[in-house]
């Protein structure tokens, strides 16, 4: 066992230095990574993806693919030339690759659609291919009457200003109700004084406890005539390519919800 763990050690050594085009044996470890790697990389290019890939599909494209245990035992038995995951996911065993000569990459979470466009540019850099991106839209001011949407996630948790998906509303027309700088809970007597005037529900749809806010009574009667949408779509969760889309998506609603 320690004799095939050095040989192993040494080859990934040796393919440490690779340049990106030759990356052949491509590890994620979380499923945002998956994902990425799904919509840009060729299938022969990735050794495995993380054991969550199949819990969070969202596309064809993301069927398919070899999957790892998440145990470091069987990513050293699958010889990767490079490790890509994000910056808070995996850590521990991040640290312990490390140690053993592994190469990783650790992507970090963009805050703004700058940051999302360099982190794409910087992603297809690494795994060695091309592709056009969107040029990033800069707003700084907000119409004071544009409608208030609540980015409303599981355990009552709410997306505040300060982080990308923030930026997506403001793009999109809207303001964001929940005014607390990232992302905190939301109190269901504050939601009933005063309701926003529309609900972007983004967590998966289940009878789950972690959706119990969503599903009061209270809460449900103070959005009565209010547009709510539902969304079971990861893609929240997972800054990449499809967010200019989900700009599209909610200028779209704005227009729908809200243009007399």
């Amino acid at each position: 066992m320690r004799l095939r763990l050095f040989i192993s050690v040494v080859l990934m050594l040796a393919a440490a230095s690779l340049p990106a085009s030759q990356y052949k044996k491509i590890v994620s470890l979380d499923v945002c990574t998956d994902w990425m790697l799904a919509h840009y990389a060729s299938r022969d290019q990735v050794a495995a993806m993380s054991p969550l890939l199949y819990k969070y599909p969202i596309d064809k494209e993301h069927q398919g693919w070899p999957t790892h245990d998440g145990t470091l035992e069987q990513i050293l038995q699958i010889k990767p030339d490079l490790v890509i995951s994000g910056e808070f996911n995996a850590s521990v065993l991040r640290a312990r690759l490390n140690e053993l000569g592994v190469q990783v990459e650790t992507t970090s979470l963009p805050r703004t659609l700058q940051e999302l466009r360099d982190y794409l540019q910087h992603f297809l850099k690494l795994i060695g291919r091309d592709a056009k991106l969107p040029v990033v839209e800069n707003v700084t001011h907000v119409a004071k009457n544009a409608p208030r949407l609540l980015l409303l996630n599981a355990n009552a948790n709410a997306t505040g200003v300060g982080t990308l998906e923030n930026k997506l509303l403001q793009i999109a027309g809207w303001r964001n109700y929940m005014l607390q700088a990232g992302y905190g809970k939301v109190d269901l007597e504050q939601l009933v004084q005063d309701p926003p005037d529309a609900i972007l529900w983004s967590a998966p749809a289940s009878p789950a406890m972690a959706n119990n806010l969503f599903n009061h009574p209270a809460l449900q009667q103070a959005m009565l005539n209010k547009p709510i949408l539902v969304l079971d779509d990861g893609r929240w969760q997972c800054a990449g390519p499809w967010t200019w889309q989900q700009i599209e998506t909610l200028t779209d609603l704005r227009k729908k919800w809200f243009t007399k």
